[in-house]
């Protein structure tokens, strides 16, 4: 095969070796896909995330799989990752279908983070926000079940869910609506449901979402050969 194909011809190569570049990059169900995924995760962080590869990262984060998204974010801060990418409909569409997929318990705490911080950055203020994304009540509901309410309001993800519920509490006092007045109160009864010990998140949230389970399989590993090859040039 020629180095250089010609576009039509190349795209053809790519399309008929579909399956098998996907499970490459994106696979993660063997040893071998997700210590493919692994190196193409390393290779993402290296490039940097933009405008035109985001959704890439956002793919690999749902693998949910700890070593592939570890590679993915290196050592940088997962809730401030998308923070260079304005936010939009799509992205921000994709993040609460991620909260959506997963109960309490089954998501990898570094992807909970990377996509709590989109919505984060994204209602910061809430009513510019809202015309990004028209936020709806199971929305609120999909993050909110995410709390904690065992660990304290300072934890980590608590007080990231607590600061967006706040601000989206206040969602309509620049610019009033009816949707917006019932997602604000909504916002305001799940934080008022966490600190107060008499009520409980059931009482807002469906019991069917605060529902804890455990990942839904087991992580699939590399092997002991590759992750110590990949530990030594990751901390090089």
């Amino acid at each position: 095969m020629e180095d250089n194909l010609p576009d039509s011809e190349y795209n053809e190569f790519v399309q008929s070796n579909r399956s098998l570049i996907l499970n490459g990059i994106f696979g993660s169900t063997t040893p071998i896909q997700v210590e493919s995924s692994i190196t193409f995760a390393r290779y993402l962080n290296h490039v940097g995330i933009d405008k035109r590869n985001y959704l890439l990262f956002l793919k690999v984060l749902e693998s949910n799989n700890q070593w592939i998204v570890d590679a993915l974010i290196g050592k940088r801060n997962p809730i401030l990752m998308f923070t260079v990418i304005k936010p939009n409909p799509m992205l921000v569409t994709r993040a609460f279908q991620l909260l959506s997929f997963w109960h309490p318990g089954q998501i990898y705490p570094k992807v909970l983070l990377a996509v709590i911080g989109i919505i984060q950055y994204t209602y910061y203020k809430p009513d510019d926000g809202f015309r990004i994304y028209n936020l709806e009540i199971n929305d609120i509901n999909n993050l909110g079940k995410f709390l904690d309410s065992e660990r304290d309001q300072m934890q980590e993800v608590n007080a990231l869910i607590l600061d967006i519920l706040d601000k989206i509490s206040k969602m309509g006092e620049y610019r009033k609506s009816l949707d917006k007045n019932q997602l604000a109160k909504h916002a305001y009864q799940i934080r008022i449901a966490y600190f107060d010990r008499t009520k409980s998140l059931s009482d807002v949230i469906p019991e069917v979402l605060l529902v804890k389970l455990p990942q839904t399989e087991a992580q699939v590993s590399p092997s002991q050969e590759f992750f110590a090859f990949f530990q030594k040039f990751y901390n090089n």
